[in-house]
């Protein structure tokens, strides 16, 4: 199945500061690459993905560079988050949020936020005002802190020429919003979706 797409133009952020306990540090070397994979296989890739898997995300695609785009979040010296804060994906010159993960153990403590928050930041002050980030249905969470941060669904056309208004207005309803903006691809407004049921 084809990702959900959100956009944010013209971004703010809340400057929120790493959460109490928590520290925050930046891909140093290739023994960081298990970790990478151990914080992903908790829900986001496939849990026997293997280095494969971290180069196809973050070496062999037109955009991330680990060294300088990706950040561990930590609690006593364990890394237990990751994510990747792209500043020009696919050669779009929009800055891209990439491969957002924490451990199952770890959530719910403000993380999601503060990743959210910061990557937001750090594109702002690399002169981004194009944001995106491409997400699953599944992770509503996630979508939920996006939405929060001041992301906007997108609609288009997938490679089967199917829309994705259905699918988010599934999401208004799983997460029990009122009402969300939904965007066309170009990022003019398309249309407002409301709770349904």
């Amino acid at each position: 199945m084809s990702c959900l797409k959100m956009y944010f133009f013209n971004p703010t952020a809340k400057n929120l500061p790493v959460p109490d306990g928590f520290t925050l540090t930046k891909f140093r070397s290739e023994s960081d690459i298990e970790d990478w994979l151990s914080i992903c296989r908790d829900g986001l890739i496939a849990p026997d993905a293997g280095i494969e898997k971290f180069r196809c995300e973050l070496v062999d695609i037109d955009g991330p560079d680990p060294y300088r785009d990706t950040y561990f979040i930590e609690k006593d010296g364990k890394k237990i988050a990751t994510f990747t804060v792209v500043p020009n994906m696919w050669s779009t010159g929009m800055g891209y949020i990439h491969m957002v993960a924490c451990r199952s153990a770890y959530r719910g403590l403000g993380l999601g936020k503060f990743m959210a928050d910061y990557s937001v930041q750090k594109l702002i002050d690399m002169g981004k005002e194009r944001i995106f980030l491409l997400t699953g249905d599944a992770r509503l969470p996630a979508l939920h802190t996006y939405i929060k941060a001041g992301f906007l669904p997108v609609n288009y056309i997938d490679e089967e020429g199917k829309d994705m208004v259905a699918r988010w207005q599934n999401v208004v309803n799983l997460l029990g919003l009122d009402s969300l903006d939904l965007l066309n691809d170009d990022g003019t407004f398309m249309q407002t979706l409301h709770k349904t049921v």
